[in-house]
């Protein structure tokens, strides 16, 4: 779960699409209406507690957030993104991103199923309403070299109709490393299911570097220590800022 700031539109338009129609007509008494400008959003002041360690694979940040006064006001909110991440150029055809939030007194333990992998995939071609990405591992038989005969697999949606090039997926990560145990790496491929005028067809395929997601993890406790010395005194050692009253997540 990764933290945004905005709100999910849809159901806001649904419900002020009467309203904005009735909006551009004009009044019956000749008078000029007025525009309806949207809601502010509404801050505060808090205290934005951050640890960050770079790793070799990656950058994970945690945050913790405090009220104006000092009282706790919110979980731990990790974030790791691997060493070529840039927010304005995604990688392509798959980049990943993972994504959590704590609650420090009821969960002080590292749970790597309740870690978020967000695959995010771009494609130079519109994805299919609904695709899979499998993630193989490979078993050596001998003699005849190697096979894959399980997969771990997750579906994959476009943002939607404005961005069909551009399509997410999500899955535990605890799942993901479970599955991949004794390797460093795992193949992935991209496929758009089969239906009943035709077969499975490959769309894209790559390799997903486990050994980054496994030292992510390793990192986290030692990173849970340090945000626990930084937010002894938050008022003292953290950064005031201003942050929505409300967000979703």
């Amino acid at each position: 779960m990764r933290l945004r700031h905005y709100l999910n539109p849809l159901p806001l338009l649904l419900l002020l699409a009467p309203a904005a129609a009735d909006a551009r007509l004009p009044p019956l008494d000749g008078t000029q209406s007025q525009s309806l400008a949207p809601a502010p959003v509404r801050e505060s002041w808090r205290y934005r507690c951050d640890v960050e360690q770079r790793l070799e694979g990656g950058t994970i940040t945690l945050t913790r957030i405090y009220t104006d006064e000092g009282k706790l006001d919110g979980g731990d909110f990790m974030r790791w993104n691997p060493a070529a991440y840039d927010p304005q150029h995604n990688q392509r055809p798959l980049d990943l991103e993972l994504s959590y939030i704590w609650d420090p007194a009821s969960q002080p333990a590292v749970d790597p199923r309740k870690i978020e992998v967000k695959l995010q995939l771009g494609l130079d071609t519109d994805l299919p309403e609904v695709a899979l990405i499998e993630m193989q591992r490979p078993f050596p038989v001998e003699p005849h070299g190697i096979i894959g005969s399980t997969a771990l697999s997750t579906q994959v949606f476009p943002y939607g109709s404005f961005d069909p090039k551009n399509g997410h997926g999500e899955l535990p990560l605890g799942d993901l490393l479970a599955y991949a145990e004794g390797y460093d790496t795992l193949g992935w491929t991209l496929i758009r299911p089969s239906d009943k005028l035709g077969g499975t067809k490959e769309l894209a395929g790559g390799t997903i570097d486990i050994a980054v997601l496994r030292e992510a993890v390793a990192a986290l406790p030692g990173l849970r220590q340090s945000l626990a010395a930084k937010t002894a005194e938050p008022k003292a050692r953290c950064e005031r800022v201003l942050w929505p009253d409300r967000i979703l997540y």
